[in-house]
């Protein structure tokens, strides 16, 4: 009787802990953290170098400032000299080298009637032949994020480089849009039209256009956004306006709540 007892009490401790593991639910992913609105990323400074001096080339467009040096160094072709430009944003500064063309014109031409004599990147060191010539800086990061501007006279050397830092009006943000529809994230299915500020938009198209998983590069200023989602079945609309975008080359973050259609 004693063994008995032992036997069914087992059983039933057992058959408890099976119905308690069976009724268990196992606890899903937890939902998706939505960013908080705010800005990161903002490149630090970079330094400059103390051994350029000021020079009187004269300057045009985003151009703000110019500073070189002349140093001893030949190119693969002996009989041209080398330039060498680092493009730095006027907010921070920060190097746009990368992102900027640069192009030779001879002096006082018409970009609208002639044609560049070469182009290059800026972060480049191209050979150029001997001679004064105007540089274009052509900046461009993205559909909206542009600049143009001109360093005139320069003068090239023979076993020469010339090596210069520009100051240059770039200043922009990159964005990255999120939404809600119900208090849940639904960036994945979102997109976002952008128009300039007080633009009509039934008028006029917007200037550009990108789903909400991208960070895209936006020219410092004022926009309205215009955001639509769909996904199964479900749509909603939102609108952000006087969406100001400034100039630290950061990531700026903000999530539109929407409405269901």
């Amino acid at each position: 009787m004693h063994k008995f007892s032992l036997r069914a009490l087992g059983v039933a401790l057992f058959a408890v802990t099976l119905v308690t593991g069976c009724s268990k639910k196992e606890a899903g992913p937890p939902p998706p953290e939505i960013p908080p609105d705010g800005i990161t990323g903002i490149p630090a400074p970079v330094d400059r170098d103390a051994t350029m001096a000021a020079v009187d080339n004269p300057i045009a467009g985003a151009v703000k400032e110019v500073k070189a040096k002349v140093l001893d160094k030949d190119a693969d072709d002996k009989t041209k000299g080398l330039v060498r430009i680092k493009v730095l944003d006027l907010d921070g500064p920060v190097d746009v080298s990368d992102n900027t063309h640069l192009e030779v014109w001879k002096p006082g031409s018409d970009p609208e009637e002639q044609k560049a004599e070469m182009a290059d990147w800026a972060s480049h060191e191209p050979a150029v032949p001997v001679g004064t010539w105007d540089i274009r800086l052509i900046y461009d990061e993205g559909g909206v994020c542009k600049g143009e501007g001109w360093v005139r006279n320069v003068v090239v050397v023979a076993g020469k480089l010339w090596k210069a830092e520009v100051i240059f009006a770039t200043p922009m943000q990159w964005v990255r849009i999120y939404g809600t529809l119900g208090g849940k994230d639904v960036a994945d299915n979102m997109h976002v039209d952008v128009f300039k500020s007080g633009t009509d938009q039934q008028e006029f198209q917007p200037i550009t256009g990108f789903w909400s998983t991208q960070k895209v590069p936006l020219l410092a200023g004022t926009y309205d956004l215009r955001v639509s989602y769909d996904k199964d079945n479900v749509k909603g609309k939102g609108t952000l306006a006087a969406f100001a975008v400034g100039g630290n080359h950061g990531v700026q973050k903000k999530t539109v709540a929407l409405i269901k259609q």
